[in-house]
């Protein structure tokens, strides 16, 4: 967690998707699930988290994560996509999900990366603060030895830069966002749906927003299926967690610090990669 927030020794997206998952397993096992509606799963999973935040955290933290499940349903499979973790059917059908204001904090991250590069910085130096600018905001650009003029440039190109790719509603509220980080500008818009930057989240809540999806596959039709997080940044050619490590290591050696052909609102450091990452690859006799 970017505040160093654990919750009984857990961060809080590894929290919420614990308590996320435990339930839907549950569910699952309990020859229930293929007679619920995935609004159903999503209800269950909610009150799992809002259980655990209310029996483990202090009031009013914060904990939220993706969602990606598959159930077998007999005849057919049944899908349910929450947030930007994905699914591959087959090695070739990709559903994979991304919200806009993600779009707003990576042009911002990247423009803020190049400014800073410019300057002078490099190697980890360079990735950690301008993580500290995003997360924090340009606001606090002060503290990092840039001024009015600097942010000024930082805005404009990131602004530049996101305009073919965000609605309407989104276009005017650029500047405000990078001002304001990703701390304490994203989480207004978890589960609004009735905005372009809007974005759904298993939080305790209720899980509304524009990337979230439920499907069905005949079961008959289906050879393989591979769910990801978005620590990895492509989808490889082949199926398979060596190809999956592999296709890793690929965009790694092409795309450090992913501010190029993978760009993302966080790079990797000598110590870390960019994002956590997780697959889990079922085939199918």
């Amino acid at each position: 967690d970017p505040n160093g927030l654990s919750i009984a020794g857990e961060s809080p997206g590894r929290f919420a998707a614990r308590h996320a998952a435990l339930a839907m397993a549950t569910l699952a096992t309990s020859g229930e699930a293929a007679d619920c509606s995935p609004t159903d799963w999503l209800a269950s999973m909610n009150q799992a988290v809002a259980r655990g935040l209310s029996a483990l955290a202090p009031q009013g933290t914060r904990a939220g994560s993706t969602a990606a499940v598959v159930l077998d349903c007999g005849d057919e499979l049944r899908f349910l996509i929450v947030g930007d973790s994905g699914v591959r059917i087959n090695a070739s059908e990709l559903i994979w999900l991304h919200k806009d204001v993600d779009v707003i904090f990576t042009h911002g991250r990247v423009a803020t990366y190049q400014h800073l590069r410019a300057r002078g910085l490099d190697g980890d130096e360079l990735e950690q603060r301008t993580r500290q600018l995003m997360f924090k905001g340009l606001s606090a650009a002060a503290q990092f030895d840039l001024g009015a003029n600097d942010v000024r440039a930082i805005v404009q190109a990131a602004s530049q830069a996101c305009a073919p790719r965000l609605k309407d509603d989104a276009q005017p509220l650029v500047e405000d966002l990078l001002m304001t980080g990703i701390a304490r500008g994203q989480s207004v818009f978890a589960n609004r749906a009735d905005h372009s930057l809007g974005y759904a989240l298993v939080n305790g809540g209720r899980t509304l927003g524009m990337d979230m999806l439920s499907f069905s596959r005949p079961k008959s039709q289906v050879r393989s299926i591979e769910l990801f997080t978005d620590g990895y940044a492509t989808c490889p050619a082949g199926v398979g967690l060596r190809a999956w490590e592999e296709e890793f290591a690929r965009v790694e050696a092409l795309d450090f610090a992913k501010i190029d052909a993978h760009p993302s609102v966080k790079g990797s450091t000598s110590a870390q990669f960019s994002d956590d990452r997780s697959v889990l690859v079922v085939q199918l006799q």
